[in-house]
């Protein structure tokens, strides 16, 4: 990944990370304190012994995890973290969810699909079989699909199926039709070779995700802002981009780097596209950090959590250097595995285990911006961060097996505000699984689109739901609001047939399509309660195909004429 887009002072930027990774810290001018250990005895306790920093000329390149920081055990003084950014501002009128819904896909995404899916089925199929779609057909496939979310089913075709017909999907478009439209969507132009842009291996969708992406950016950032994975489940094994992620429920499928916001709201996403063979100084889960916060503002103050996939020691001082020397203030706090220590010596698991639920240690780079906490729980993890360390203590309940009763146990502060704010885009993952239908298909890129169209529902609902609350009312659940966003785009602008020329006649509703469920053999033969009656329109006997009846087995469904009843039981 390029540092550019993120910063303006390239050479400067570089600068500091080769300092990073060859342990020059000590030298960039106007960070932290120089002065050595002797001059200063209130600096505390040094965890590991000083070793003279390498000249900046040194070629000795140390791993990531492995440069050579220098750490104290001393008070940590946090900095002035206090929020400047843009507040969220209630709307005056509430929008309605189709409202919502269209802030993240648009008109102008679906009439971009619109001109690729008739392009693609022309391509594919030749003039004669033109899918020929409309926006509006396209909007009623998408409500369709947030329809089968709410009443999942184990194949499309079920919904169609006589036993299993689900009307709420199947009175709006034929079987063939949805299959056909399913087959033919598309969202960029396979003979023009300038979409095929070197090392992207998503250009099949990449202008839905650029759009999708804008749209997400437009909303407001939070404060508190989290950075992890997301996983697109596929099975398939045509794709460039799969991946497997072994502890996650589903292990096969596309990994998406998300930045989230503490309530869930996706604020910024990047598709993962595999590895790209090059070592960079702050490695894979550094370079995604400074990719997600490039687009939120400079100088306010954000504070960003992540895992330990991603923290490293590098990376927040790299970010404490920037609010130095380029005024870019963001404050960052992850878990921290045991090999990104960066030289700092704390105690190991057993002597915390022997000092009980709640002990801890922490330790404090020399120049005071940032501080590496261990805490034990019912097991040891370890934390850094630029803003937050021990004090001010808290107190967390936890449940004692030995006294079987519940204790209060001490907290550092980081951990309660990791703790608080890491969980937004688990938050999100969890809404987009509760109502998300799978549609299979044989292209790999069409999962990724039916990923964005439950992001942008779940997106909306969180901010529908984030109004609500600053408005002081009361929000309509996930369920009932995937199902108004559903029908509003299945009936908004809908044709229901040619109104009739008398205007002084009142229009009739449209008689719905009848629809005749096939009685199994076991309830056709059981000779109870098959009730001729008497139907207004004649049709053709169900035994003999030849007389025309207008009498109607009330159980079964079928025409019968007096003939044939017998032979029918």
């Amino acid at each position: 990944l390029s540092y550019e887009p993120i910063f303006h002072e390239v050479p400067k930027i570089q600068l500091i990370l080769d300092m990073i990774q060859n342990g020059d810290e000590s030298e960039i001018e106007g960070f932290g304190d120089t002065s050595s250990d002797e001059d200063d005895p209130s600096k505390g306790e040094v965890s590991q012994p000083g070793e003279a920093p390498q000249p900046s000329t040194s070629t000795n390149k140390h791993p990531l995890g492995q440069e050579k920081f220098t750490w104290r055990k001393k008070p940590f003084e946090a900095p002035d973290c206090t929020f400047k950014g843009e507040s969220v501002i209630p709307p005056d009128v509430l929008p309605t969810p189709l409202q919502y819904f269209r802030r993240f896909i648009t008109e102008e995404m679906i009439e971009s699909m619109l001109v690729q899916t008739n392009l693609y089925s022309v391509q594919t199929s030749g003039t004669l079989k033109n899918v020929s779609t409309t926006v509006k057909e396209l909007e009623i496939l998408i409500g369709m699909y947030l329809r089968m979310g709410l009443c999942q089913l184990p194949g499309n075709r079920a919904y169609w199926e006589n036993d299993t017909r689900c009307a709420m999907v199947a009175d709006n478009m034929s079987r063939n039709r949805f299959q056909t439209l399913l087959t033919s969507l598309h969202f960029t132009d396979n003979t023009d070779l300038s979409n095929r842009q070197e090392g992207d291996k998503c250009w099949k969708i990449r202008p839905w995700l650029d759009r999708f992406r804008k749209q997400c950016l437009d909303i407001t950032p939070e404060e508190y802002n989290s950075i992890d994975e997301q996983m697109v489940s596929f099975r398939g094994t045509r794709s460039p981009i799969r991946q497997y992620v072994k502890s996650k429920p589903h292990p096969w499928g596309f990994k998406i780097w998300a930045r989230c916001t503490s309530t869930g709201i996706l604020c910024d996403f990047q598709v993962y596209e595999g590895g790209t063979g090059k070592r960079t100084t702050l490695g894979m889960g550094g370079d995604v950090v400074l990719k997600l916060c490039e687009t939120l503002p400079p100088g306010q103050n954000y504070k960003v959590f992540a895992d330990n996939l991603f923290s490293s020691a590098p990376l927040l001082f790299l970010f404490v250097v920037l609010s130095l020397i380029l005024s870019y203030c963001l404050c960052i706090t992850g878990t921290l595995r045991s090999n990104r220590l960066s030289g700092c010596l704390l105690e190991d698991d057993k002597s915390l285990a022997k000092r009980g639920r709640g002990s801890f240690d922490a330790r404090v780079e020399k120049g005071g911006s940032m501080a590496i906490v261990k805490w034990h729980d019912n097991r040891s993890v370890t934390l850094i961060s630029s803003h937050a360390a021990v004090e001010p203590q808290d107190k967390a309940r936890r449940w004692s097996k030995q006294e079987k009763a519940f204790l209060d146990v001490n907290q550092p502060h980081v951990v309660k505000e990791y703790n608080t704010f890491m969980g937004g885009v688990d938050l999100n993952d969890g809404c987009i699984a509760r109502y998300k239908y799978n549609m299979r298909s044989r292209r790999w890129y069409i999962y990724l689109f039916w990923h964005s169209i439950m992001l942008a529902l779940v997106n909306a609902w969180l901010t529908y739901r984030r109004d609500c609350k600053l408005l002081g009312e009361r929000p309509l659940n996930q369920r009932r609001f995937q199902a108004e966003v559903a029908t509003s785009l299945i009936l908004i602008q809908a044709k229901r047939g040619r109104p009739s020329l008398d205007s002084n006649t009142t229009p009739q509703p449209a008689t719905p399509k009848r629809v005749r469920v096939r009685v199994p053999n076991d309830v056709r033969l059981d000779q109870v309660a098959h009730w001729p009656v008497k139907c207004a329109k004649r049709g053709r006997c169900t035994v003999c195909k030849q007389n025309a009846t207008t009498t109607l087995c009330q159980k079964c469904d079928v025409r019968l004429s007096v003939h044939c009843s017998d032979h029918y039981a």
